[in-house]
C-alpha cells in the first residue's frame, strides 16, 4: 500500500507541472486508474496488439523495440520514470502496435484504458486539456530523439543519458544501449573506456 500510496504522490506532483487540477477532479481521475504490475522483461505493449492501456511509472524505466525485417532487434528509445507511456500511435488508433515496450526492472504502474480516458476527456474539460498538454510534450520528446538521433554523435548521446539518467544507466543491458546508439557493443565499450 505505500508502493501505491507512492505513486500517487508521484502522479499528483507530475500532474501539477502540466495543470492546476483541482482535488475533485484529480480524485475523478485517479478512480479511472487501476494498478498493474510487471515483472522485469515483461512486456507493457507487445508487438501486433492493440495498446489498449496507457499507464504511468511512477518508478524504473522501460525500452521500446521493434523487429526489423531480417528479425533483429532494435532499441528505439528508453523510458525514464516519471511520466506516461504507451504505444502511442496504437493508443490514439486503437490499431495494433509495431513496437514492443518491456519493462527493465521489476515495478508497479498505475494504468488506465483508452475507453476510461476517452470518456474523461468527454466529462472533464480540464482533464481533456491535461492530456492535450501531455500529448504536446510527448510529441516534443519525439522530436528532440529524433533530431538528436540525426545530428549527435553516439558518444554525445550516451554522454547524454549518463549526464540525465545516471542511475538508470548503469542499470541497462550493453546490447540495448548498443543499438539504442546505433553501434556494436564493442564501439559502445571503447565509448565508455575514453569516457571515464
Amino acid at each position: 500500500m505505500k508502493n501505491i500510496d507512492k505513486s500517487i504522490v508521484i502522479l499528483r506532483n507530475f500532474v501539477s507541472r502540466f495543470l492546476a487540477l483541482d482535488a475533485p477532479d484529480f480524485e475523478k481521475l485517479l478512480a479511472n486508474f487501476e494498478i498493474d504490475e510487471f515483472k522485469r522483461k515483461e512486456l507493457i505493449v507487445e508487438n501486433g496488439k492493440v495498446a489498449d492501456r496507457m499507464y504511468f511509472l511512477s518508478e524504473g524505466f522501460v525500452r521500446f523495440y521493434h523487429f526489423k525485417p531480417d528479425g533483429s532487434e532494435v532499441t528505439s528509445d528508453f523510458y525514464f520514470a516519471p511520466g506516461f507511456i504507451t504505444s502511442f500511435t496504437s493508443f490514439i488508433l486503437q490499431k495494433p502496435s509495431i513496437v514492443n515496450i518491456q519493462c527493465l526492472e521489476q515495478m508497479s504502474v498505475l494504468s488506465i484504458s483508452h475507453k476510461k480516458l476517452i470518456e474523461l476527456y468527454d466529462n472533464y474539460p480540464k482533464i481533456e486539456r491535461l492530456g492535450r498538454l501531455l500529448s504536446e510534450q510527448a510529441f516534443i520528446a519525439s522530436e528532440k530523439h529524433l533530431l538528436s538521433f540525426l545530428n549527435d554523435s553516439p558518444q554525445d548521446r550516451y554522454l547524454w543519458l549518463c549526464k540525465e539518467y545516471p542511475e538508470y544507466i548503469k542499470n541497462i543491458p550493453l546490447q540495448y544501449l548498443a543499438s539504442y546508439l546505433g553501434v556494436t557493443p564493442e564501439t559502445l565499450s571503447r565509448i565508455r573506456s575514453r569516457t571515464l
